[in-house]
């Protein structure tokens, strides 16, 4: 057993010990029954509990848009007492499990405010969005070997593997017809300084499109899908 085998088959039995679903995102069956569906929710959301509430039931939705091959998902994970972000996606490559945060926003919510003189600045919701994402890798840093620790003997901890500060993070807010060109600017310059992925909820129905479009020309199983059954 080499050391990727290793780490996909150790992955998956922590991760699935503490709640985690793993989802295979080169699956793309349900795609076209879930767009609908999600679009539909997305159309009649006026905060993000519904679509938060979606997405838990449907993560295959969430998951292909952080790439090919498989991902373990689970909403709603407490960062001991302190935190609790919306979501928590893990993926392997052939060295490590890397992690990504995800914060929802209400999809009403504007990115940037509007007053004159201020339009590159962040709106409320996308400030406190941000601002959860550098919380909760603060809270890592502070808290690793916690983090990290299986959750068996006396020393129980969460369960997540490897994770820690640097892992990447998301925050899905507010819809594209409402950005301008320079909200779009804007939002490219406020990822990369903050370092945290910012998307409005109709780039997940695009995304979802394309990976559809992609998976049609390929029919054999992923590497995780193979290894696990």
């Amino acid at each position: 057993m080499d050391a990727h085998e290793t780490l996909i088959r150790a992955t998956h039995q922590q991760l699935t010990a503490v709640g985690f679903v793993r989802i295979c995102s080169d699956d793309h069956d349900a795609t076209p029954h879930l767009l609908p569906q999600y679009e539909a929710c997305l159309a009649a959301a006026e905060d993000e509990k519904p679509l938060q509430e979606f997405l838990a039931k449907n993560p295959s939705m969430l998951t292909q848009q952080l790439g090919g091959s498989c991902r373990w998902v689970r909403p709603q994970v407490p960062l001991g007492d302190a935190y609790v972000p919306d979501f928590l996606v893990a993926r392997t490559n052939s060295v490590a499990l890397h992690w990504t945060l995800v914060e929802l926003e209400s999809p009403t919510a504007p990115l940037f405010l509007k007053s004159k003189g201020k339009q590159n600045r962040p709106a409320e919701k996308l400030r406190e969005g941000l601002d959860q994402v550098t919380e909760w890798r603060r809270w890592l840093a502070a808290n690793t070997d916690y983090a990290q620790r299986p959750r068996r003997g006396n020393k129980e901890g969460l369960g997540l593997v490897e994770i820690n500060q640097h892992a990447r993070g998301l925050v899905l807010i507010g819809r594209r017809a409402d950005m301008s060109n320079d909200d779009r600017v804007n939002r490219q310059h406020l990822s990369l300084e903050r370092q945290t992925e910012v998307q409005t909820y109709d780039w997940l129905a695009d995304e979802a499109r394309r990976a559809h479009r992609n998976s049609l020309s390929f029919d054999e199983p992923c590497y995780e899908c193979a290894l696990l059954g």
